[in-house]
């Protein structure tokens, strides 16, 4: 299975500067990447996020979010779900083995804390991070980077 982060996914419905690099991932993939009620709160906030920095209006943010319901019907993403409590617990693992050397935010301790308790094998994300946290709990990181000390 296969865990996108919401800013992987923005970057499939905005024009980012990793729009073209993150498409091309999706192509290549077989099954349907998975997301949880996290992501999908998050995309959905993201998007109203760009209409207050003008990168989208009102009505482009419905359309993206319309498109999306339609690729998810579609199969294109399996909402999956994970348990509260023991994303919480795992991400509080996660904070206090790698917050105080790599500086991991909340919301990306719970997006890794999702994939790994979904048994998930690749991590999709730019954030240099999450992916390393991705990396620590064993989990394949796309795109094929390597993962070092800098934060993006």
């Amino acid at each position: 299975m296969t865990y996108a982060d919401t800013g992987f996914l923005v970057s499939l419905y905005l024009s980012e500067a990793t729009s073209d690099e993150a498409s091309a991932i999706v192509e290549s993939l077989i099954e349907p990447i998975t997301v949880t009620w996290l992501t999908e709160l998050e995309f959905e906030n993201a998007l109203h996020r760009a209409v207050l920095r003008s990168i989208v209006t009102d009505k482009g943010a419905e359309t993206i979010l319309e498109q999306y319901a339609e690729n998810r019907s579609e199969g294109a993403y399996l909402r999956a779900i994970v348990d509260v409590e023991a994303m919480a617990a795992e991400a509080s693992r996660l904070a206090k083995a790698l917050t105080p050397t790599i500086g991991t935010r909340t919301l990306d301790l719970l997006h890794v804390a999702s994939a790994y308790l979904l048994k998930c094998d690749r991590f999709l994300s730019f954030d240099e991070r999450q992916r390393r946290a991705a990396s620590h709990c064993g989990l394949a990181v796309l795109p094929d980077r390597s993962i070092n000390s800098s934060d993006s």
